[in-house]
């Protein structure tokens, strides 16, 4: 009796681990891929580097992003750091050469959240076709196969690999802009100060209820 007790409660507690492991699998934001570095360079109309370093699957996520961009003879830089926390549910806007931030809550983030693999694919991929994209090739960027998406209307492409865009064309002709990654290393083990915000940073949260 006592055997067959022990079978029983052993039974449901690999049940219960594996439904965790589930519900946990189908919050994930990029499904495939627990952690990473991905380099970028961004060239056309606007020119730098982009850094990308991500862990736990996507549920925090860090973007160091530094630009130039030529307005009618003015250069204007810019030196930014986006921080997505809490799966995506909060995003930190800032300005590391002004030293300010916003902070607010994602407007997207219920799109993403409990959905599983194939529905976070199919929802990106409703959203292309909405845009007017279609799906045109398989390509490789940074040695990845990724998925072109091109939109007919405004001739943007969009390059994803699991989830990830690897490579965006946007504009056309003298305004066109390309941010295509160079460089990518998964399972990395990341500086948590890549996902702190600067102490000296003056942060002040958004509430984006007061625009409904």
């Amino acid at each position: 009796m006592k055997k067959l007790i022990s079978c029983i409660l052993f039974f449901l507690l690999v049940i219960s681990y594996a439904n965790a492991d589930s519900v946990k699998s189908a919050t994930r934001r990029y499904p495939k891929s627990k952690s990473g570095i991905i380099k970028y360079n961004i060239s056309g109309t606007i020119t730098g580097t982009e850094v990308v370093y991500y862990e736990d699957w996507g549920r925090r996520e860090a973007i160091y992003t530094k630009t130039t961009m030529n307005l009618r003879g003015v250069t204007v830089d810019r030196n930014t750091l986006t921080l997505l926390e809490d799966n995506g549910r909060w995003i930190n806007n800032i300005d590391l050469s002004a030293r300010t931030g916003i902070r607010m809550k994602n407007p997207q983030y219920k799109e993403y959240v409990g959905k599983s693999r194939v529905e976070l694919e199919n929802t990106k991929r409703k959203s292309l076709k909405d845009a007017g994209a279609r799906r045109a090739e398989i390509e490789r960027v940074a040695g990845k196969p990724c998925i072109v998406w091109a939109e007919q209307y405004t001739g943007n492409e969009t390059y994803t690999w699991n989830g990830i865009i690897l490579k965006k064309v946007t504009g056309s002709g003298f305004s066109k802009t390309t941010t295509v990654a160079t460089e990518i290393a998964e399972s990395v083990n990341i500086p948590e100060e890549k996902f702190t915000i600067p102490p000296d940073i003056q942060m002040k949260t958004l509430d984006m209820s007061v625009f409904h």
